[in-house]
């Protein structure tokens, strides 16, 4: 069974992909936005992960949100929100808000409106993305 839940992780039990770019300056304005705005209001927006997955295994593994684990990291948020499809609720279930309507998800956004959320053929959500960020400082500031 799977099963898209609501949940607050201990960052160090979420995996998530550091981009060269985004550390080593190449992106260094938008390193700056988003660490000011999440020192100022933390996240803003949950990650979204997946749990379970054949790519991922038995590993919280970040999906959308990469570059706020990073942030976070350095700035040593320990709680990360989280969006989490679990691909074995059945075998492993993840304690959280069961979340079953897009408008569940979508109140858990600063921008609801703007959220994509795709379904696979089956119904089950597969991906969860905020806004894409042509105007970073307008999202986070």
């Amino acid at each position: 069974m799977i099963q898209t839940i609501y949940t607050e992780v201990p960052r160090e039990e979420i995996d998530h992909l550091t981009r060269p770019e985004f550390i080593n300056g190449q992106e260094q304005s938008f390193h700056d936005t988003l660490t000011a705005s999440m020192s100022k209001y933390g996240f803003r927006d949950p990650v979204y992960c997946h749990y379970g997955s054949k790519a991922y295994g038995d590993k919280i593994k970040v999906i959308v949100g990469n570059n706020r684990m990073v942030v976070a990291k350095e700035l040593n948020i320990p709680i990360v929100p989280a969006v989490i499809t679990n691909y074995k609720a059945d075998e492993f279930p993840l304690e959280g808000r069961i979340l079953k309507t897009d408008d569940e998800i979508r109140a858990l956004f600063y921008l609801p409106k703007q959220l994509q959320i795709r379904r696979n053929e089956k119904g089950d959500i597969d991906q969860v993305t905020p806004p894409n960020f042509q105007n970073v400082k307008q999202h986070y500031t």
